[in-house]
């Protein structure tokens, strides 16, 4: 057995990839479990990870969507104009 310290984001990081792995196993896995299989994954990707630590520009950079030059302008706003365009109302 080895300890490894998390900080509190990497423990809930490390339990949302728990969750997601649990509802593809279909059964309840230990932190440890997670870990495992975690490394296991990533050991049969490789390849993929040292290409994309190797990839300059992030992967959605191509991406049209999410093209910069798209812009919309509202005018002069505050808080309370800034709400009303993100979450409706008055």
């Amino acid at each position: 057995m080895t300890t490894v310290r998390l900080t509190p984001a990497q423990k809930r990081k490390l339990e949302g990839a728990r969750k997601v792995i649990e509802a593809h196993r279909g059964r309840r896995l230990s932190r440890g479990e997670a870990v495992a299989e975690l490394s296991d994954f990533a050991m049969e990707r490789r390849a993929d990870l040292a290409a994309s630590s190797q990839r300059k520009d992030p992967p959605w950079k191509d991406d049209p969507l999410l093209a910069p030059d798209f812009g919309f302008h509202f005018g002069r706003t505050d808080a309370k104009s800034i709400d009303r365009l993100l979450y409706g109302g008055k």
